[in-house]
């Protein structure tokens, strides 16, 4: 047994006997975890309420190989996002974000950068100054390259020639497949999902970009809607076990 230090988000957090929780975390070392807080229902518990969805925490746990739960020694805020629970649209997205990651990582399998994009992404949806289905549309599409499911916007999946968005203004997207259809391959093929050409040039951008620079993007909002849409079906293709997410449903009603 080791005692460790990491950087971690709190996922969920369910009731464990009279005075205790477990917490699943997303965390900077060890990927997804999860551990017990003892006596963190206590009203004079060390812990307070820090094991709340959405909190970005450092926490100090004990250790063991190959054991599914662990046991969180003590536990502080690394920031805290004041802003989110007093906006339902941030909150909602916010709370799909961690949904998300909840559902599509594995136990204990480091990434740092997936763990710094839902990092980064929960601190832009906390910005006031942002736009909250700018920050999904991003954080979708980019857990989707981290998982090895990286889209291509830029050549025609058929025929392989640039997508000329001078002359094609509609492009029809083979989700399944990550690629889009030039006009010629298109009317042969006749499938996909039907993309908007400014849709396709902001989606190339955010390919690499902050989530704080896409969170602050200006656009028409139903361009910003249909980047929100074709990341959650394009997500919900590639990385199975999201039909489950609640908190997803408001984009279906939404959009």
């Amino acid at each position: 047994m080791s005692i460790e230090k990491t950087e971690a988000v709190v996922l969920r957090a369910v009731n464990y006997r009279d005075s205790s929780k477990i917490v699943t975390f997303y965390t900077k070392r060890y990927g997804k975890m999860s551990a017990m807080a003892k006596g963190a229902r206590n009203p004079k518990s060390k812990f307070g309420s820090l094991f709340q969805p959405l909190n970005y925490l450092q926490i100090v746990f004990y250790r063991r190989e190959n054991r599914e739960l662990q046991y969180v020694s003590s536990s502080d805020f690394v920031k805290y996002f004041k802003s989110l629970t007093s906006d339902v649209d941030r909150l909602s997205i916010a709370m799909s974000l961690i949904e998300i990651t909840d559902r599509v990582m594995h136990d204990e399998e480091e990434n740092e950068k997936v763990f710094n994009l839902l990092v980064d992404s929960l601190a832009a949806l906390d910005s006031p100054q942002t736009f909250p289905r700018n920050t999904f549309a991003h954080f979708g599409l980019n857990l989707a390259i981290g998982l090895g499911f990286t889209p291509n916007f830029g050549n025609c999946l058929v025929c392989g020639k640039p997508i000329d968005l001078e002359t094609q203004r509609k492009v029809y997207y083979v989700v399944e497949k990550g690629g889009p259809l030039c006009e010629t391959c298109s009317a042969n093929l006749n499938e996909g999902f039907l993309l908007s050409g400014s849709a396709l040039l902001t989606l190339r951008s955010f390919v690499g970009l902050s989530p704080a620079a896409a969170a602050g993007a200006g656009m028409d909002p139903a361009l910003r809607n249909e980047l929100a849409n074709f990341a959650f079906v394009y997500l919900k293709r590639h990385a199975g076990m999201l039909k489950e997410i609640k908190s997803l449903k408001f984009m279906a009603a939404s959009i």
